[in-house]
């Protein structure tokens, strides 16, 4: 049984207005874990945000990236600098939510932003050979107590404050994995959202995060949209009593599905019924929609922009829509890559008249990666012609405004 607490420090409630119309040996291991939020300290000399008066109001800002941290990075972390970098700029991001992020990285994280974050994990793979390790066999066996963590790749939370109880929620999708042909996949993945309460930093109430990753790949046969559809709507379901409760919830994550309706119906668990075009029956806003705002009112870093459905206009405030969070692959018209299957959620309780975001392509200027450009035009390209680039997909970020009582 799942234990779903209340930090004792979440003694002030958060209340909201609402304008108009988110291998199973190495994961039992993990769950006997220590709470994610004894993993690190802040220290004293953290420059603490003062929390936020009654009445006041505050904005919720959060980030989630599939860091393609195997496939991409063989478990590497010297390139990790570009991420920090991107969440530094996006200062306070409350809320850090990874994907594809093997275990040596994860590490590199937690001590990386030691005494400002705090980070748990939970794996997707416990197998997994392309986060560099030379032999994974060990972690084949029964036994989870002699398993190579350099081995584990999963998703990541992070919090600019303290995490609470560890809350994985399984979400099914664990038989009958194919890949596009309808084979079964080698190495079959476990799906568990990672969610937390925390206690951020400079936002006295109740917050929940999620950190997310669905079944990939699409057959001929439905087999894996069928997946992702029970899977969010699993997850959708279970979130229901922390939203009743009062909380915040803010999920993100790579859910390989897009978010327009007639392109499939995984995502209507999600989507509010006001959300055009199509409605849903759920209780998120996603944050990339049809605004262009920026978070800090310094106009375009560069502008976050969006492409709406045709069908998604006005009086319409909120979309089922947004801007690919994949990255082209190269500059060849029959190789680009233009699909937004990233998503970053908050639910009702946000003013849906602040809620904005969009996402951020991380390409290489140079062929020693040591700048990144958002435009594809500026990047350097492999002996094929690929863009060299951190992922394949983007960097995501988005913000929400609450108000504490």
């Amino acid at each position: 049984m799942r234990i779903r607490g209340i930090l004792a420090a979440f003694v002030v409630a958060l209340s909201v207005v609402l304008m108009a119309g988110l291998a199973q040996s190495g994961a039992d291991l993990l769950r006997a874990d220590r709470a994610a939020g004894a993993d690190t300290k802040r220290t004293a000399t953290e420059p603490a945000l003062a929390d936020a008066g009654a009445g006041t109001q505050v904005q919720l800002r959060a980030v989630t990236f599939n860091m393609c941290g195997g496939l991409c990075n063989d478990g590497g972390t010297n390139l990790l600098h570009h991420i920090e970098n991107e969440i530094n700029s996006f200062t306070p991001a409350h809320l850090i939510m990874l994907q594809e992020v093997c275990y040596s990285q994860f590490e590199w994280f937690k001590t990386t932003y030691a005494g400002t974050y705090e980070f748990s994990f939970t794996p997707l793979l416990t197998n997994y050979p392309s986060c560099g390790a030379p032999d994974c066999s060990v972690n084949m066996d029964s036994d989870p107590n002699n398993d190579d963590k350099r081995c584990w790749i999963g998703q990541v939370l992070g919090a600019r404050g303290a995490l609470g109880t560890k809350d994985e929620i399984p979400l099914g999708g664990e038989s009958y994995q194919i890949d596009s042909k309808g084979k079964p996949i080698p190495l079959p993945r476990t799906f568990n959202a990672l969610c937390h309460d925390v206690a951020l930093a400079g936002i006295a109430g109740r917050v929940k995060g999620c950190s997310v990753h669905l079944r990939a790949w699409d057959d001929a046969n439905g087999v894996g949209d069928r997946a992702r559809s029970a899977q969010a709507a699993r997850l959708a379901s279970e979130l229901d009593a922390d939203i009743d409760a009062g909380k915040v919830v803010v999920v993100g994550g790579d859910f390989n599905m897009v978010p327009q309706p007639d392109k499939g119906p995984g995502l209507d668990s999600f989507y509010r019924p006001d959300a055009a075009p199509g409605g849903g029956i759920g209780r998120f806003y996603e944050a990339d929609t049809t605004d262009t705002r920026d978070p800090d009112g310094t106009g375009p870093d560069p502008a976050l922009w969006t492409l709406p459905d045709p069908d998604c206009v006005a009086p319409a405030k909120t979309c089922r829509s947004g801007q690919s969070t994949t990255l082209d692959l190269s500059p060849l018209k029959d190789d680009q890559r233009n699909s937004k299957i990233d998503h970053l959620f908050f639910s009702e309780a946000t003013t849906i008249d602040s809620l904005s975001g969009g996402p951020r392509p991380l390409y290489f200027k140079d062929a020693a990666r040591t700048t990144t450009t958002q435009n594809p035009a500026e990047a350097a390209r492999d002996a094929n012609g690929k863009y060299l680039k951190l992922s394949d997909h983007t960097f995501y970020r988005g913000w929400a405004t609450v108000t504490v009582s």
